[in-house]
C-alpha cells in the first residue's frame, strides 16, 4: 500500500523542523558562555561502600576536611552531579560527603516498595555510619525533597545536622493524578532512556534542564550523568514519589535552610522556593538570575559561594 502524497510531505516537513530545531538548540549552547570561573582540577576522593538495614549498600565518595557538607542529587542522577560544586567546597575546608542514592549510580537497586522515605532512611544510616556532626545536608531537586523528609520524620539523627541547603528544591513530589502516573510510567520506557543516549537527541533533552546560558561542556556532563544511573535498578520507583508532600509539615522544621532557585528553571519553578521560604520557620533564598534546573553544574561557582557563607553563618549561631 503506497503512503499518500500528503502524508510522506507532511512527514518530511516535520522531519526538517526537528532538524531545524535541534540546530537551533545546538548552535545556543554552542555560544553560550554560563559559570565564567574555570573548572578546578579533579580532587582526591575516597571511595565508601555504607551497608544499609534492609541489605542494600549505598555509594559514596568523600574529600577534604573540615565540618561537613552531605551532597545528596536528584532524579536520573548520581553524585557526579556535583564535580564541579565538591571540589570549591573541599577547598574552602569542608569534609564533602556525596552519596550516589538509592537504585542510582553505583547504589545497589531499590528493593520492592521502596519510596522516598526509604531514601530519607539511607541518608540517616549514612549520617550514624559516617558518624557526622554539625552537618550541612545540601540537596538537589528530589535531593532536597529528601533533605526535608530528613529534618521531619527522622528527628533521632537531627542533633547530627545544622541547616539544610536546596538546590532548585521543592517541598513535594508531583501529585498522583493519571497525567502523571502516565509521565512516570514512560519514564520507565527503554526507548527514552535509549533516546538519551544519542549524543545528539540525548543533549536537545539535557539541554532543557539548564538556564539561558549554559556551557556546552555542562550540559554534555550532565547528560552522561544520566547515562550513568540507568532506569533498570529503580524501575517503578518515580511512581512511589507521586503524590509525596512535606508542605504541611514545613512549619515545624527548625533547621536554618537556604533555598536556591533559578529564574529559567523549567522542571521546579521558582515559585516553589518561594513557597519554601514562605512555610519553613528560619528560611532564606537567593533565586539567580538566568539559570536552570542544573545549578550545581551550571552555576557551581556561585552556589560554592553561598554555601559556604550559609556554613559560615550558621558557625556564628550559638
Amino acid at each position: 500500500m503506497r503512503w499518500p502524497i500528503k502524508a510522506l510531505a507532511g512527514a518530511a516537513v516535520v522531519v526538517v523542523a526537528v532538524d531545524l530545531f535541534e540546530r537551533r538548540v545546538l548552535a545556543g549552547i554552542d555560544g553560550a558562555s554560563g559559570d565564567d570561573e574555570p573548572d578546578l582540577a579533579p580532587w582526591v576522593t575516597e571511595p565508601r561502600w555504607i551497608d544499609t538495614p534492609d541489605g542494600g549498600h549505598l555509594y559514596c565518595e568523600v574529600r577534604g576536611d573540615g565540618s561537613p557538607i552531605l551532597l545528596l542529587h536528584g532524579h536520573g542522577a548520581t553524585l557526579d552531579t556535583f564535580t564541579t560544586l565538591a571540589p570549591r567546597l573541599a577547598a574552602a575546608g569542608h569534609r564533602v560527603i556525596a552519596v550516589d542514592q538509592r537504585g542510582f549510580g553505583r547504589s545497589s537497586a531499590v528493593p520492592d516498595g521502596f519510596d522516598g522515605f526509604g531514601l530519607i532512611d539511607d541518608v540517616a544510616t549514612v549520617l550514624e555510619v559516617l558518624e557526622l556532626q554539625e552537618s550541612t545536608v545540601v540537596g538537589h531537586s528530589m535531593g532536597g525533597l529528601v533533605a526535608l523528609g530528613l529534618a521531619i520524620h527522622r528527628p533521632d539523627v537531627m542533633t547530627r545536622v545544622r541547616g539544610l541547603v536546596l538546590l532548585n528544591g521543592i517541598g513535594r513530589g508531583p501529585a498522583d493524578n493519571r497525567f502523571n502516573r502516565a509521565r512516570v510510567m514512560a519514564m520507565d520506557w527503554p526507548w527514552l532512556e535509549a533516546l538519551s543516549r544519542h549524543p545528539r537527541h540525548g543533549t536537545i533533552l539535557t539541554r532543557s534542564n539548564f538556564g539561558t546560558t549554559p556551557r556546552r561542556g555542562d550540559v554534555e556532563a550532565a547528560r552522561l550523568v544520566g547515562l550513568d544511573s540507568p532506569i533498570g535498578p529503580r524501575r517503578g520507583f518515580a511512581r512511589r514519589l507521586l503524590g509525596t508532600d512535606f508542605t504541611p509539615s514545613l512549619p515545624t522544621v527548625r533547621l536554618p535552610v537556604l533555598a536556591n532557585a533559578g529564574t529559567d528553571d523549567r522542571v521546579i519553578p521558582a515559585r516553589e522556593s518561594v513557597l519554601l521560604r514562605e512555610l519553613l520557620p528560619d528560611a532564606r533564598m537567593e533565586i539567580l538570575d538566568g539559570a536552570g534546573h542544573m545549578l550545581p553544574m551550571e552555576r557551581a561557582a556561585t552556589v560554592a559561594e553561598l554555601i559556604v557563607k550559609f556554613r559560615g553563618q550558621l558557625d556564628q549561631r550559638p
